[in-house]
């Protein structure tokens, strides 16, 4: 089974890669540095580089930019029935970058400095909620942080924007979190832009039920094949864009409060103006393989923690 993180790390998806929203190149030594961060390394885009460390101690976030299109949004499988996923309608969302991988645990601590996650890729859960030992053993920092709050999930993308330099998306009042705009730092995605990436956005429209296949076990960590734990990220299938692990392993927290669809076509669409519940997106390795649809809406408290099934991936315009 391929091991696309590490493949992705090592050889780059192509000469030039978009990486956390800037341009990336492969060095002669085999690392990857940014043109606009390049610290005391004498690069180029001819991927010459003299030195070791390119990165200056920035985290470097995979990204695939999606561009901006319409969809038909939502899941109703009754026809005219109610529910969550109901009705569907037109959407329209504007270009943006997203996280190629969840948030791993490594990237986590390089930035938090704490191991919030319950797996360590040496341990599973058996039938009756057990913790034990189990093999493959599995890279931790590769596996998908999770046991993290929305407003974990919050409070980490806007370390990473100062990390990165970049303007915090978030201002956070004890449980009151804004959302300015005209910030380019990194954030949750919305609800709409979690569903049009995972469906494929301009490229593959719909055309799966799950996120790059009609077959779940081509994309998704489900209770069939997971053996009871999360897998690092990227052993699957990726779907159109490039994305991976947006069908299963673990659910993703997004933007919105979780409320019922309006009937009207949206452009750009950030939910409910407040709530109980945010929206989660993804399904994950306890699920059964028919439930991590692309279209599939969950959700819990933002302050739940004590999910060893929930985590994030970040996105930024």
């Amino acid at each position: 089974m391929k091991n696309t993180r590490t493949l992705w790390r090592t050889q780059g998806v192509a000469a030039v890669i978009a990486l956390a929203g800037f341009v990336f190149a492969s060095c002669d030594n085999g690392t990857t540095y940014t043109l606009a961060a390049c610290c005391d390394c004498d690069c180029d885009i001819t991927c010459n580089c003299a030195g070791s460390d390119c990165f200056c101690g920035v985290l470097r976030i995979g990204v695939v930019r999606v561009q901006g299109g319409s969809f038909e949004m939502g899941y109703c499988p009754s026809g005219e029935g109610s529910g969550w996923g109901c009705p569907i309608r037109t959407v329209t969302v504007n270009g943006f970058y997203m996280g190629v991988f969840p948030v791993t645990q490594g990237e986590w601590y390089d930035v938090m400095g704490t191991w919030p996650g319950f797996f360590t890729g040496a341990n599973a859960l058996d039938e009756y909620w057990n913790e034990v030992q189990t093999t493959p053993v599995f890279n931790r920092r590769d596996l998908p942080v999770e046991r993290v709050s929305w407003f974990d999930a919050v409070g980490f993308a806007n370390a990473l924007s100062v990390q990165a330099g970049l303007v915090p998306v978030y201002t956070v009042s004890g449980t009151t979190v804004t959302w300015n705009r005209g910030a380019n730092g990194y954030r949750l995605p919305t609800e709409a832009e979690w569903e049009f990436a995972a469906r494929g956005g301009i490229v593959c429209q719909g055309n799966f039920v799950f996120s790059g296949s009609n077959t779940a076990g081509d994309v998704a960590w489900t209770n069939v094949n997971s053996g009871r734990r999360t897998h690092e990220v990227g052993m699957l299938d990726s779907n159109a864009l490039g994305l991976y692990d947006m069908s299963g392993n673990i659910w993703e927290w997004v933007w919105d409060w979780v409320d019922t669809y309006p009937a009207e076509d949206e452009t750009n669409p950030v939910g409910a103006v407040s709530g109980v519940n945010r929206v989660v997106r993804g399904g994950g390795w306890f699920n059964p393989p028919e439930l991590p649809r692309s279209a599939i809406r969950g959700s819990t408290h933002p302050d739940a923690r004590d999910y060893n099934g929930l985590g994030f991936r970040v996105v930024r315009h």
